[in-house]
């Protein structure tokens, strides 16, 4: 029995293997990951990071607002998380840090219980007997909240110390490779459907961690890294002539709906800090091209400090609103929320240019529907080479384009199913 008024600090001790994502701080625990753990994590790593798999699932989930008490933290320094629930259900919160270990936050040893009701929940809280320590290494820290119908427990089914009948004895567990799929599956599922049919729903915030002798604790002042992101491409729509595209006067861009710009961070990902992409073109947030060069420290000041998420959101806000006009030029039938978004981010990742003259274009606007899975599959490939994430974004766009309803498995006859080259077109 835990004595009420304990505390466990929590910190995440250092492993030893090839990070492959990005730069950060961590929240986490005091007790050592067991070498299974480690073995299991290092593997999983190799293929993709849980930072990845918590940003996409939170993102692809969708559907809580997750803020800490402040971004940015001093090491030693209590963290507090505020999450706004809008449906009873099992909570899991995760944290993962730079070294790419996610720590379950709650529930936890001290608050085993992850059943809540609809409102706002603070962790911790008065009573909950533990509290949230930044700590070493300094940087970024994800924090990624999940609320599920079905009763959902990553501390129980987590990795750590266990007693003789099984039951976890660790403070605070890292999330399993069994977890880990379960957050993925549910996620996948969840985006698939209308919001009030999902089995999860996820949030998340990007903390950051300094070292407590240091003079500033802002972005600029964390160590910074952008392995992972040097892959990234240039969204189509940037690489373009910003002419052409316009709306009659008065008429002003539809807004693209919440999923569907979560569809584009998740296929962008989020950085902070200033990064070169594919093409060595200096970017930051979810690909905002800064300019057609690599970084070479004379970007605007703000950039080079370093921004926050909601900042890297406006910046995205911004940059399709092309695609929106676009969308709404040349698009000459009506068009559901989903259809409407899954076009945009289509459009955002080829350009302007390879929409207006593709054979999807003329298949949505011919009201064939049943041809756009089997159009949109075509745009996989880049610079030569097919792409494993542009083959996964375009399924997330058939799914968002058919949202909940019967997605099209056959072909009509005589289709064109030939590969296309989103830098080149058709």
């Amino acid at each position: 029995m835990i004595r009420r008024g304990i505390t466990d600090r929590m910190m995440l001790w250092p492993i030893v293997w090839p990070l492959a994502m990005g730069i950060g701080g961590a929240f986490g625990q005091d007790v050592p990951p067991s070498q299974g753990a480690v073995a299991r994590v290092a593997t999983s790593a190799a293929s993709q990071t849980f930072w990845r798999i918590a940003e996409d699932a939170a993102m692809l989930a969708g559907g809580l607002s997750v803020q800490l008490d402040k971004t940015f933290h001093r090491e030693g320094e209590a963290m507090v998380v505020r999450i706004d629930i809008p449906r009873a259900g099992y909570l899991n919160v995760l944290s993962v840090g730079p070294d790419d270990v996610p720590t379950v936050l709650f529930p936890n040893r001290h608050h085993p219980d992850n059943r809540v009701s609809a409102g706002s929940l603070t962790i911790p809280n008065a009573q909950m007997t533990f509290e949230l320590k930044a700590m070493p290494p300094d940087g970024t820290t994800l924090v990624a909240a999940f609320l599920s119908r079905e009763a959902l427990d990553f501390y129980q089914n987590g990795d750590g110390e266990r007693d003789g009948e099984g039951a976890m004895q660790d403070p605070f567990a890292r999330l399993s490779i069994v977890s880990r799929n379960q957050l993925r599956q549910l996620a996948g599922k969840s985006f698939a459907v209308l919001p009030r049919a999902a089995p999860l729903l996820g949030g998340m915030a990007y903390g950051g961690v300094c070292a407590a002798a240091s003079d500033a604790c802002d972005a600029a002042s964390m160590p910074g890294r952008s392995a992972g992101f040097e892959d990234r491409l240039t969204p189509g729509i940037l690489l373009e002539s910003k002419d052409g595209v316009s709306l009659p006067k008065g008429i002003k861009p539809r807004p693209i709906h919440e999923k569907g710009i979560r569809l584009t961070k998740v296929s962008e990902g989020f950085m902070p800090r200033l990064y070169n992409d594919a093409a060595s073109y200096c970017s930051i947030a979810y690909g905002h091209l800064v300019k057609k060069a690599p970084c070479d420290g004379q970007e605007p000041p703000e950039f080079r400090r370093g921004i926050s998420e909601p900042r890297g959101d406006s910046l995205l806000v911004q940059d399709l609103r092309r695609a929106q006009l676009a969308v709404m030029g040349m698009v000459t039938t009506a068009l559901s929320d989903g259809q409407y978004a899954a076009l945009c981010d289509f459009t955002y990742n080829v350009g302007v240019g390879n929409l207006q003259k593709s054979t999807l274009l003329k298949a949505v606007n011919a009201g064939e529907h049943e041809r756009v899975p089997f159009q949109l599959r075509r745009w996989i490939k880049v610079n030569g080479k097919e792409s494993a994430a542009l083959k996964t974004r375009r399924e997330r766009e058939i799914q968002l384009y058919f949202e909940s309803s019967p997605i099209p498995k056959i072909p009509p006859a005589d289709e064109d199913l030939s590969v296309i080259d989103i830098r080149i077109g058709e």
